[in-house]
């Protein structure tokens, strides 16, 4: 299955995808799409911001789960699962749902919610700098589409008024 990101959500996720052509390179110029992408939304400063505090979660997440994510190809607005489950933990961070932001850190096999949601924290105060925002859905509709529990219909909607995910439970 395959979640359809908003555009100003990919280049966030591409810093992610971008990691093991990184850890394998070592060439930071891998960051300059997701950074010029990410310009398009926000200030430059901000979009380096984002970009460097994204990589210090990505190396962080990536030592503590002990196994790769699963990402589709950069640029791509399809998102895996462990990708829509990486955005939600990030926006859950803000600790108004500490309940999806657990239930994101279980499917992605996070043991220390704590470090990583001050580094999730970090992100998106810089997200919240530009027109970058998402939405956090509810717990039932993060468990819908990740096909945990009942099955129910989550329609999604395109948000008219900002940049961001807009969940609405039918």
């Amino acid at each position: 299955m395959a979640v359809l990101l908003h555009p100003s959500t990919v280049p966030i996720v591409d810093v992610f995808r971008s990691l093991s052509r990184l850890e394998d390179q070592y060439d930071l110029a891998l960051l300059d799409g997701p950074e010029q992408a990410l310009a398009t939304y926000t200030q430059s400063e901000t979009a380096k911001g984002i970009v460097s505090d994204a990589l210090l979660l990505a190396f962080a997440l990536t030592r503590q789960r002990g196994r790769p994510f699963i990402h589709r190809p950069v640029g791509s607005r399809h998102g895996s699962l462990d990708e829509y489950s990486l955005l939600t933990l990030i926006g859950a961070s803000r600790g108004s749902s500490p309940e999806v932001a657990l239930e994101a850190a279980r499917h992605l096999d996070i043991v220390s919610l704590d470090f990583m949601s001050a580094l999730a924290g970090d992100l998106v105060r810089q997200i919240e700098l530009g027109a970058v925002a998402f939405d956090v859905p509810s717990l039932s509709e993060f468990r819908a589409i990740m096909g945990v529990g009942d099955v129910e219909e989550v329609v999604v909607e395109t948000a008219l008024t900002r940049t961001g995910f807009n969940f609405r439970h039918q």
